[in-house]
């Protein structure tokens, strides 16, 4: 039988409270609703410690699913967690758009920073569109808010203001 240690529960509970929070301002941000409100949260405990986080989120545009792994060692527990994320977006849009043009600016603003992959339906399908992206994130960066605003600034053409 495994046991988890309380310093790891401790652990996992600060940075899940710490990710639903920049999961909730970035509903907030661009007007999406969270589903069912907090993350489904399923917890492993060998070989090691492992928690995913996993919301989904709506808006006027489409669904954005977002993912986050977090493998918590003892070695690591004093630094600063990373999370292995994945965010999904299934989006609608003018089904006229350049989408090509839209793929090539989004990879051109995270290029080395994530890995990017495209369902794009051929020409003349109905408007729609799937870009995943995986990277990691170190919690209170930032940088899954900066991502979905430029991921669906770009792909919806209604840009947010920095």
């Amino acid at each position: 039988m495994y046991s988890v240690q309380p310093y790891f529960i401790q652990t996992l509970s600060g940075c899940a409270r710490r990710f639903q929070e920049e999961v909730e301002q970035l509903a907030v941000a661009h007007a999406l609703t969270i589903e069912g409100g907090l993350p489904a949260l399923e917890l492993h405990v060998h070989p090691q410690v492992q928690a995913k986080l996993e919301y989904n989120l709506w808006g006027e545009a489409g669904v954005i699913a977002i993912r986050g792994k977090l493998n918590l060692r003892e070695e690591a527990l004093s630094q600063p967690q990373e999370i292995s994320m994945m965010m999904k977006f299934s989006l609608s849009h003018d089904p006229a758009m350049d989408m090509e043009g839209k793929k090539l600016r989004v990879e051109e603003i995270l290029r080395g920073e994530a890995e990017l992959f495209w369902n794009i339906p051929p020409v003349g399908h109905i408007g729609h569109v799937e870009l995943t992206l995986r990277f990691q994130e170190q919690l209170g960066s930032g940088r899954m808010g900066v991502y979905v605003r430029h991921v669906l600034g770009i792909l919806t053409g209604k840009m947010m203001a920095a």
